[in-house]
């Protein structure tokens, strides 16, 4: 088993992509608060928002990074939930 078990992602947030290092243990929802915290939007819960692979994919928030799929240099898009934040 690997010593470093960390990614690095690229998750896009408003057009704006941000790098985001987790470890891929981590649920993704981690990934998706750190997203928001780099974005300057700490304060939004991870729950309103979706997160998307480049096929357009729905990810599960409350896998593990391993479990969904997520690899070193991935680019994932975030975006609100319908019907969220008016």
């Amino acid at each position: 088993m690997p010593a470093d078990r960390h990614i690095d992602l690229i998750i896009v947030v408003s057009g704006v992509p941000q790098q985001v290092r987790i470890n891929q243990r981590e649920p993704v929802s981690h990934a998706v608060r750190e997203a928001l915290r780099a974005s300057g939007n700490p304060g939004q819960p991870p729950e309103d928002f979706e997160l998307r692979n480049e096929d357009g994919a729905l990810l599960d928030l409350s896998v593990r990074a391993e479990q969904a799929g997520l690899t070193d240099g991935m680019t994932l898009f975030l975006n609100p939930r319908a019907g969220v934040g008016g």
